[in-house]
């Protein structure tokens, strides 16, 4: 291949006639080099653009830590450097010949005279880098939106592992709590009110009944502990693999709620609950693992954001009935009276990976992921309003009854 046939295929240069070509070709030199011959460090100033005539090159960059990792492998026909044509900047990275090689090399200097000389070419070369900047932008933006479907899909998958490794642990719990259960019912059977009446010890009566009472309360705890298990079993389950069903939605709601008290007890929070009356009766046709999803999503936001660092405060949760054109609606609104949100971040809260918490746990994704639930699974609407200082309230509505559809699994 020639090196006209070479710069023909540079992105920079595909507008150019064969006269501009020919043009071109005197204004650079042929080099060669030998194997493993650094041609520019990254941070080296920009001056010239490689085309490879013969053997390749490796390209590399810099991790994190400062240390060089291998991006890019290039081969005869291929090129770089060419922004040093436009910017004479810096190199961003740094190449090396991985063979012994020769290059056409462009320097910027005779470049830019060529262009001073030529409007035409001038033009045409601008057209070039107009239609690379393009392609460019396209690719990166398509790149960009392929690295944020993997991310939340990762996200996802860790929420459905967290619930199936809880569901798992709720299983095996199970097990031992009911061993406990039928032993303590064993002991209570066993210290009838007959059976204490003939201990003539009074010592020996004293501990029988200390013995009878620590039964009556292992029985009450288990039993406690058994629904708080049962508990996390369906809600866990229910995240896995959401059906649609009739639910209870209050209790539903105080279930969620009744979960949380644990971690909230620790971070000094207190959940208060208002609920319209007669609401308690009311029944909803819906996916409950989202919803406790999503509720549980807005406990941990209030924990990481309004009240950091176990400060503590007040969560209120709020139920509701309401109509839009004559379809029956729930409102769910869960308030907070904690730092609230500054008025330029507000806007952005359902935006893929924004965060403020990056420090603490934020990975910009909770909310993202709870505005696609709200929208798609639950066909309901989300609103956040907050004022800094004065705390924030998130409302929710849903209809009564929602349709089958594909959605999201989360």
């Amino acid at each position: 291949m020639s090196i006209q046939e070479l710069l023909k295929s540079i992105p920079f240069f595909d507008h150019l006639s064969e006269t501009q070509l020919e043009e071109l070709v005197p204004m650079g030199r042929l080099t060669s080099y030998p194997a493993d011959q650094a041609l520019f460090e990254q941070g080296d100033p920009a001056g010239s653009l490689y085309v490879i005539v013969s053997g390749s090159v490796r390209v590399y960059g810099k991790d994190p830590d400062g240390k060089p990792i291998e991006l890019s492998t290039l081969r005869v026909g291929q090129f770089f450097g060419e922004l040093a044509l436009v910017d004479g900047g810096t190199r961003s990275a740094t190449v090396k010949t991985a063979e012994e090689s020769e290059f056409f090399v462009l320097d910027r200097s005779n470049f830019m005279r060529l262009l001073s000389a030529s409007p035409e070419m001038l033009s045409d070369v601008l057209a070039g880098i107009s239609s690379k900047i393009k392609s460019s932008n396209e690719k990166i933006y398509l790149e960009m939106l392929e690295k944020q479907r993997l991310q939340s899909q990762m996200e996802i998958e860790r929420h459905r592992s967290l619930a199936e490794m809880v569901a798992g642990v709720a299983h095996e719990i199970n097990t031992p709590l009911g061993i406990v259960n039928v032993s303590a019912s064993m002991i209570t059977e066993n210290l009838t009110p007959e059976l204490l009446a003939k201990a003539t010890d009074p010592e020996l009566k004293l501990m029988l009944e200390d013995i009878q009472e620590a039964a009556h309360l292992m029985q009450s705890n288990i039993a406690r502990a058994n629904k708080l298990i049962q508990s996390f079993k369906s809600i866990s389950v229910s995240q896995i693999m959401d059906t649609l069903e009739s639910v209870n939605l209050t209790q539903l709601v105080q279930e969620v709620i009744d979960l949380y008290k644990i971690k909230a007890r620790q971070a000094h929070l207190s959940l208060e609950t208002e609920f319209e009356a007669g609401i308690e009766y009311a029944s909803w046709v819906g996916y409950p693992g989202y919803l406790s999803q999503i509720l549980m999503n807005f406990f941990s936001n209030i924990e990481r954001y309004a009240y950091p660092a176990g400060v503590g405060g007040r969560i209120v949760v709020k139920l509701s009935r309401l109509e839009r054109e004559g379809t029956p609606f729930f409102r769910l609104v869960v308030q907070d009276f904690g730092k609230g949100i500054p008025k330029e971040d507000l806007s952005r809260v359902f935006d893929v990976f924004f965060t403020t918490g990056r420090g603490i746990g934020g990975s910009g994704l909770g909310m993202s992921i709870v505005h696609n639930l709200v929208t798609s699974a639950l066909e309901g609407t989300i609103q956040i309003d907050s004022e800094l200082g004065l705390g924030t309230t998130v409302t929710v509505e849903f209809p009564q009854t929602i349709t089958p559809q594909e959605h999201l699994a989360g």
